[in-house]
């Protein structure tokens, strides 16, 4: 694998973040696709508007993926408050109504995060991974069953 580095006037380097995002009380919001798509949206706008490289997004029920490519002007935190700020006030501001009833209050995000910097010879990896790994939580979703009060009675 060929590492590929961004040069700049004065710098040459990568700067790649894994990040993962979890909404308020670790709910099952992303279980509706408009919650999805729409999140994912907003994500892209805001990487865009700073001139962030969105490398992969992946949803699993409760929780999102990013990967982020050539970062060099922001820090992973900066990275973290700059996506989940714009994509969290724009979905409470326009699309409340789809997850009212598992979200209260001004949250949307958890206030923590996982973060993990990541080198050209793992990018290609944790590309795949966030494309492609959250399959298995939507084979479980699909697999769970709701109990019944009847079914726990007996």
């Amino acid at each position: 694998m060929k590492i590929e580095l961004l040069s700049s006037s004065h710098t040459v380097g990568e700067a790649n973040y894994h990040l993962q995002f979890t909404p308020a009380y670790r709910r099952r919001i992303f279980c509706d696709e408009a919650v999805r798509v729409l999140t994912r949206d907003y994500i892209i706008v805001a990487a865009r508007k700073h001139k962030i490289t969105v490398g992969a997004i992946g949803f699993g029920p409760d929780h999102c993926h990013v990967f982020t490519i050539h970062c060099k002007n922001h820090s992973s935190v900066k990275v973290a408050n700059i996506l989940k700020g714009f994509s969290s006030r724009m979905m409470r501001k326009n699309h409340w109504n789809l997850f009212k009833k598992d979200l209260y209050g001004k949250k949307f995000w958890t206030s923590g995060y996982f973060y993990r910097t990541v080198g050209a010879v793992n990018s290609a990896t944790v590309g795949h991974y966030v494309k492609e790994s959250q399959k298995k939580h939507w084979d479980e979703e699909k697999n769970s069953k709701q109990h019944s009060l009847l079914e726990f009675a007996s």
